[in-house]
């Protein structure tokens, strides 16, 4: 995507449709890939426009911040709010998801390494299968759960990434070094997590593949990624936890 302009002052909403909407689009189709199929993507692009306009409102044009890297955060945002409004996860599977996380948790604690999927399983009392189709029920919580690790400030009180900066978009100095905090600490995560999730995070949020792609890769079918990724995702909170 081309460099965009930096304003000096206050676009119009037809100047920020004309230049940003490819943006806005852009953020839903990442989403889109990682949502069930009751998601539409216009619905989506619409809760963008929201954050992209809301965000031009917000943004102080006086500071030497790039006003695209402002309402990028402000755009997402809007969408993963739009998603947890949606609410299409039943609280059964949301108390799985939390039961799954703490298992995780409670084995690396114990063996001081990553748990397989046999021991996670074993762990909760189910079997491999059940487990495996637990991972299939809450993939769709993983939009979510990614953008909401935790972020801990100086006074020990938590965030997710959204909330702090939505909170203080332009980045404080003191915002900044609890971000540089959290930024060390996923960075740790990361470097714990089993070597095809690791793989995994790297094939899918940088080089920015789809799960099919993944799939090729790695030699599994792409349902099994989606297994992967959603194991991932719990496993890094469970992390961050530590």
């Amino acid at each position: 995507m081309s460099a965009l302009p930096q304003y000096e002052h206050a676009p119009t909403p037809d100047e920020l449709l004309e230049e940003y909407l490819p943006l806005v689009r852009y953020h839903a189709d990442q989403l889109m890939r990682r949502t069930p199929d009751s998601i539409e993507l216009d619905d989506l692009i619409n809760a963008g426009v929201l954050g992209l306009l809301d965000g031009a409102q917000r943004f102080d044009y006086s500071r030497e911040v790039q006003f695209k890297t402002f309402v990028s955060y402000r755009v997402r945002g809007a969408m993963i709010d739009y998603l947890r409004a949606f609410d299409w996860m039943p609280r059964g599977l949301r108390d799985s998801a939390k039961q799954m996380q703490g298992a995780f948790l409670e084995l690396e604690q114990l063996y001081g390494r990553p748990a397989d999927e046999e021991e996670i399983s074993s762990h909760l009392g189910i079997s491999l299968n059940e487990y495996r189709e637990r991972l299939n029920q809450v993939r769709y919580m993983s939009v979510i759960h990614f953008d909401d690790l935790p972020v801990t400030d100086n006074q020990g009180d938590e965030y997710s990434i959204l909330e702090t900066l939505e909170a203080d978009p332009l980045l404080t100095p003191e915002s900044q070094n609890t971000m540089l905090e959290f930024v060390h600490q996923l960075a740790e995560a990361i470097a714990e997590l089993p070597k095809r999730e690791n793989v995994l995070i790297t094939l899918y949020y940088y080089e920015e593949l789809t799960m099919k792609e993944i799939a090729l890769i790695l030699g599994l079918t792409e349902s099994r990624v989606s297994q992967l990724h959603a194991q991932m995702v719990l496993r890094l909170r469970a992390l961050m936890d530590l």
